[in-house]
């Protein structure tokens, strides 16, 4: 393998690993997800195992993770009795699936939690804290409200509209940004 393929093989696999960490599945999920990403052929366990240099039993769960998530599929080859993998690599495809399995499920529970912590300050005595409490309470159920709402739209799409959405984002950004630019330089000129 070209030494310039490696190095950036390796550099993803430390980027994916970090942000599977960060979003709780484990650094070794994000890692196999690149290598199999990567990989111009499916890859089987014993093989990602020792690109990665971890073992088995540690490949077996993250790799149950990533199929849950739709983000490998299973396969095999005639005459091999092992299980090969591959990774799904639509990304809008992986991000809606994510936000159904996994994202939705938690802005539920977490947004019945502080509703039930809002109930329950509105019982307590009346008090200086207790405004404190219910006032920043009520903004993290407004705050939750519009994320859940910004999930359920996004999963009422199909991946393409996502990416569609997506892009249209990027271009309203680009314009925002490009404006602020044009004001501050404006700004400057006045004040030159």
């Amino acid at each position: 393998m070209d030494a310039k393929l490696r190095q950036a093989g390796d550099l993803l696999v430390n980027a994916l690993g970090r942000q599977s960490a960060f979003w709780g599945l484990g650094r070794t999920a994000g890692e196999m997800y690149a290598v199999l990403c990567l990989a111009s052929e499916p890859v089987c366990l014993e093989e990602i195992a020792r690109r990665l240099g971890v073992t088995k039993g540690n490949i077996s769960i993250a790799i149950r993770q990533l199929e849950q998530l739709a983000m490998v599929r299973r396969c095999w080859r005639r005459g091999d009795r092992r299980v090969f993998f591959e990774a799904e690599t639509d990304f809008w495809k992986i991000a809606h699936s994510v936000l159904g399995l996994r994202q939705k499920p938690e802005f539920g529970e977490s947004f019945k939690l502080v509703t039930e912590s809002a109930r329950l300050a509105t019982e307590a005595e009346p008090s200086s804290e207790k405004d404190v409490a219910l006032e920043r309470l009520g903004a993290l159920q407004d705050f939750y409200r519009a994320l859940d709402t910004m999930v359920e739209a996004a999963l009422a799409m199909n991946p393409e509209q996502m990416k569609a959405l997506a892009e249209m984002f990027s271009a309203f950004k680009s314009q925002v940004v490009g404006e602020e630019r044009k004001g501050e330089q404006g700004d400057e000129t006045h004040r030159a």
